[in-house]
């Protein structure tokens, strides 16, 4: 009766995990789906006027020369091409983010990068590559496979840039590895049992037996809280 009990153990430990695996994939999109989770789109700035036109009239330069040259946005649609994250367009307008470097006068004069986040940028001042801007605008939505394959092919470095609004996205990944591994580990356990029963070495069989439940219900309640 014991046996069959461990056995149960093992059983529900690697159901448990393969559920936590296709249930945290569901979740990631359906929260996708529904705007909580987005991507943020690299894309480059147009000019908003052509700096040659500044030299046409004094008036022309006066403006120019007025400008607030320290605001984020005016960088941007005037200072020339950058490249930023954007996301969440409506009414023509979206939210774009990047990072400019500025002088650090103090303590000591340096390089430093400030992150801005401008929420009232033109999206017609922007310029996607290849399907990224019918990503942005909504034209297009990843499929639930798409939207998985995508996730996963994330790097580390990737999960922790802009291009996600949370790296929380992938957190299925973390569950397959631990299917994976807990799957290994049982099929080592299954294969050992097959030999000690085989061998008629009862003792060893009944330890690898609650060695496997125990490492089946620690590993899934370690990783639940790590994760």
């Amino acid at each position: 009766m014991m046996r069959k009990v461990l056995f149960i153990f093992i059983i529900i430990s690697l159901v448990f995990s393969a559920s936590d695996y296709f249930l945290a994939m569901r979740s990631s999109y359906i929260k996708y789906l529904s705007g909580e989770y987005y991507f943020r789109y690299k894309a480059t700035t147009i000019l908003a006027q052509d700096p040659d036109s500044w030299m046409t009239s004094i008036e022309a330069f006066n403006e120019a020369a007025a400008r607030d040259y320290s605001d984020p946005k005016t960088i941007l649609l005037y200072g020339g091409e950058n490249t930023v994250w954007a996301c969440n367009p409506h009414d023509g307008i979206c939210t774009v983010v990047f990072d400019h470097a500025v002088v650090d006068e103090l303590p000591a004069k340096g390089i430093k990068t400030e992150t801005y986040v401008i929420e009232d940028f033109p999206v017609s001042n922007l310029r996607f590559e290849n399907d990224d801007k019918a990503y942005f605008d909504g034209t297009k939505k990843f499929s639930f496979q798409e939207y998985v394959k995508y996730v996963s092919g994330l790097s580390e470095d990737q999960l922790k840039s802009y291009h996600v609004s949370d790296k929380k996205m992938a957190r299925f990944t973390s569950a397959k590895d631990t299917l994976i591994i807990l799957a290994a580990v049982d099929l080592g356990i299954c294969v050992l049992l097959f030999i000690f029963h085989k061998s008629e070495l009862d003792t060893l069989f009944d330890i690898t037996l609650v060695l496997g439940a125990l490492y089946g219900v620690l590993f899934e309640v370690i990783t639940m809280y790590t994760r």
